[in-house]
């Protein structure tokens, strides 16, 4: 199936969801990156590869046969309130707003307010909010393995998570063209017992796409992103107060068209920078690629055949801290992706190599899990923030549909990195105290082989799908403090409806166990090895119809009561119900 290279529809339809309240996606999602391409080949970018994103192997799964609402386990998602199936927004309507709360407490907010909205112009104010306030979930011995001679904490603690989201957007759409914009707030708050945290960030972002299809015409796509953000409050056990002030940019240009039939020339250029000032260290880092592509496409063959020139700088200044982004890249990289239609619109093969270097902003640390510290490292060795370097990665799948009911996606893949963060734990203690576990990073080189499965299954009144995927790595190997990934991980999902009135679901996100050996504050083994142990995060929910337009539904999470630590020595609470109301006007 192929996807539209100008990625239009994605810009119009940011905060979508149905004309009907009781099937709606209950999260707003709001990107402060939005990032545009004109190839139909979706091309494969690197992320974070930390253990618990390592989920995010950038396939993207997004057919127009349906909707892909599945996350990887091990994605920073603290209150699985958008876990449910469903449509998104159609655009046909100008006001939304669901909000609960519930035990323990989670409160949420999506809101969605469009005053002004015709042929031409969309201008749209949107908030959401997903919190947690009580206490967290005591880990007690869990997790230490027999050989452990100290344990941590039994207590419980009181804290918090707070994540907030507000602003306007809108688009501006021509006979040729539609330009994008949106001003927004990004902050998040956290409390446990090592750091305070208050992050605040102001977002930019402006866009400009052509609508032509690429086979006919030449076609544009800019797209440019700023944020200013301070991280402020107790960042460490090792001091009372402190800040980090954090400027990013992002900018990614698309430039191509047509020389004959079939026959596509294609210029991507990106630039991702970042700069960081505070009490302690300074430093930036950035990153500009140029990618090359020659397309060619008929009734069978999708190829994309690319090059990826890139392009590491850094420069810092910090006296008293470890430098950053040191680890450089190879320069070129594989940018490929070849398709053939085994049987058109129901089954088509795939294949794709890519690779490239990611400067791991502070930012996206905090997008994977907001226990991130701008002291973690100081207390080990090795700096807080390095270059991800993936060398080369290559996957091979099968994808379609059965009667446009039943679609897949069976892929089986490698991935090579000379280095990549890992989660770690480090024992630190001070004179007379017993010793604490501080969570931590550590950067290695890895190779990982994987075989994933995507599929979704839709009727009338029944709806199910999921991702399940197996994966092998040599990190144990490579470094004994860095945490190896789960084998298995997934997430699967059912829906039922009754009449569109009554909907009841059930969810369950689960990943296996991951071990590592805990290191001392000077770097060294301290002879206690670690267990994170697997859970299952088993969740229901529930959702009546009064009308159209308004709808009550419940939501209960964590029903094994499971010790769920997506970052180590950070368990999430037990069993939670939550409750609210949802207007669609």
């Amino acid at each position: 199936m192929k996807v539209s290279g100008i990625c239009f529809a994605a810009l119009s339809a940011m905060f979508s969801f149905s004309a009907a309240a009781q099937n709606l996606n209950p999260t707003v999602e709001v990107s402060r990156q939005y990032r545009g391409t004109m190839s139909d080949l979706d091309k494969p970018s690197v992320e974070m590869a930390v253990p618990d994103s390592v989920m995010k192997f950038n396939l993207q799964f997004d057919y127009s046969v349906f909707d892909s609402p599945f996350k990887g386990a091990y994605e920073f998602r603290p209150f699985l309130m958008d876990m449910d199936i469903a449509p998104a927004w159609s655009g046909e309507k100008s006001f939304y707003l669901r909000a609960g709360a519930g035990f323990s407490l989670h409160p949420t907010l999506d809101f969605v307010w469009s005053p002004v909205r015709n042929d031409r112009f969309r201008l749209s104010v949107y908030a959401d909010h997903r919190s947690y306030i009580g206490n967290y979930r005591s880990l007690g011995t869990d997790g230490l393995l027999p050989e452990a001679a100290i344990v941590p904490d039994g207590t419980h603690y009181s804290g918090h998570d707070l994540l907030s989201r507000a602003g306007v957007d809108g688009t501006f759409d021509w006979e040729t063209g539609v330009l994008s914009f949106r001003a927004g707030y990004y902050g998040t708050a956290f409390k446990d017992t090592v750091l305070t945290r208050a992050y605040d960030g102001l977002d930019l972002n402006f866009g400009i796409t052509s609508k032509q299809r690429i086979e006919s015409h030449f076609v544009y796509d800019v797209n440019l992103g700023y944020r200013f953000a301070e991280d402020k409050g107790q960042l460490s056990w090792m001091m009372e107060r402190g800040y980090l002030s954090e400027h990013d940019l992002n900018l990614d240009v698309s430039l191509g068209g047509s020389f004959g039939s079939g026959h596509i020339v294609l210029a991507d250029f990106g630039l991702d920078y970042a700069s960081y000032g505070g009490d302690v260290f300074g430093s930036s880092a950035g990153n500009v690629s140029v990618t090359p592509h020659y397309l060619f496409r008929n009734s069978r063959w999708d190829v994309d055949l690319g090059v990826r020139l890139a392009f590491l700088f850094r420069e810092n200044h910090a006296p008293y801290y470890p430098p950053m982004n040191m680890t450089g890249g190879q320069v070129v990289y594989p940018d490929v992706k070849i398709g053939f239609s085994v049987i058109e619109r129901y089954m088509d093969l795939y294949l794709t190599a890519g690779g490239g270097p990611d400067i791991n902003k502070y930012s996206s640390m905090l997008d994977s899990g907001h226990h991130i510290s701008v002291f973690y490292n100081r207390c080990g060795e090795g700096p807080l923030l390095d270059n991800t370097v993936e060398r080369v990665s290559a996957s091979f799948g099968l994808k379609g549909n059965i009667a446009s009911r039943f679609s897949y996606d069976l892929s089986a893949g490698y991935r090579n990195f000379g280095n990549a963060p890992m989660s770690s734990v480090t024992m630190v203690s001070a004179a007379g105290d017993e010793p604490g576990f501080v969570p931590g990073i550590v950067y290695t080189p890895y190779q990982m082989f994987y075989t994933r499965l995507d599929m979704f299954w839709r009727s009338q009144d029944f709806k199910f799908g999921g991702r399940l995927m197996y994966q092998a790595s040599d990190v144990s190997g490579r470094n004994a403090f860095a945490f190896t990934p789960s084998d298995f991980t997934g997430y699967l999902s059912a829906q039922y409806n009754w009449k569109r009135r009554i909907f009841a679901g059930v969810d369950c996100g689960f990943a296996t166990s991951r071990h590592a050996q805990v290191r001392t504050s000077a770097g060294e083994a301290a002879g206690i090895g670690l267990e994170v142990p697997g859970y299952a995060d088993l969740g229901v929910s529930f959702e009546y119809a009064f009308t159209r337009k308004f709808s009550f539904w419940l939501r209960g999470g964590n029903l094994l009561n499971s010790t769920i630590q997506y970052t180590p020595f950070h368990a999430q609470s037990g069993i939670y119900f939550t409750a609210g109301i949802c207007l669609n006007l």
